[in-house]
């Protein structure tokens, strides 16, 4: 495979620094940006790159929650433990079956759908209850199950695992800390399993790589930035529309033939 171009490279850093944090499904895009333009697949070497310049940005972002998980909050461990293990176990149990559904962007339309419906299901039951502190296992056990869902393509990860805490009755802030609390666990894990299929770093070019990662990193704490206020201000349902006018028009294009 062909290095990566400069623009390659810091194209596929922005898109992945916005689609990983907010809740559109960073999956789900990258299926559609192959089949509607044509992008080819990164080598290994830059989607754990990329990922790893997200994880960067999770622990810039969040340091201090992810400090007070060894200090102050050694009571979420449990939780956080818990909610690691549905993603963990689905994905060794049905990783071909999943893998296999990034071929059909229906699927896409449909987890797009869901997501969709999973945020405005999350705003209507938020209560603003319990604070980062009062996580219990039970709500890291179905945060983990929201996040195991988002496996499938489409479904977003952080959309689900916020809506997930907003049920529980998590505070705004704490629904989102928690949610990626648990995603540096699950990013952390997928982008050390990937690393072992690297052959050489020279696959992906060391300027696109390089750039790709500055890239990826940057929008990623813009987007964190963001997704925290938009939940803050009680604003998710701005992502359920265009969830839903993305899965509808994928569903019509292909009913109609025009894709």
């Amino acid at each position: 495979m062909q290095p990566l171009t400069i623009l390659e490279g810091i194209g596929l850093g922005a898109l992945q620094g916005v689609t990983e944090f907010l809740p559109i499904s960073s999956s789900g895009h990258l299926v559609l940006a192959r089949a509607l333009f044509g992008i080819r697949e990164a080598p290994v070497t830059v989607e754990v790159a990329l990922h790893a310049a997200s994880l960067v940005a999770i622990c810039i972002f969040f340091w201090r929650e992810i400090l007070s998980v060894f200090t102050t909050r050694r009571g979420l461990i449990p939780a956080l433990i818990v909610g690691t293990l549905p993603a963990a176990v689905l994905g060794v149990l049905l990783k071909d079956r999943i893998e296999a559904l990034f071929d059909n962007p229906l699927w896409v339309a449909i987890g797009m759908l869901l997501t969709g419906t999973v945020l405005w299901v999350g705003e209507r039951r938020a209560t603003d209850a319990k604070p980062l502190d009062a996580v219990t296992p039970s709500d890291g056990f179905w945060i983990g199950v929201a996040q195991a869902i988002a496996l499938v393509p489409g479904i977003s990860r952080s959309g689900m695992t916020v809506s997930a805490g907003l049920a529980s009755g998590l505070e705004r802030g704490a629904a989102v800390a928690f949610a990626f609390l648990l995603g540096v666990i699950a990013i952390g894990g997928a982008t050390v399993l990937k690393a072992r299929a690297i052959a050489s770093f020279a696959e992906a070019g060391v300027a696109p790589l390089a750039l790709g990662c500055a890239a990826s990193l940057v929008v990623s704490l813009a987007a964190l930035g963001l997704l925290t206020f938009i939940v803050r201000r009680k604003c998710l349902r701005v992502f359920t529309i265009y969830c839903y006018v993305v899965g509808l028009a994928i569903v019509l294009a292909k009913l109609t033939g025009v894709w």
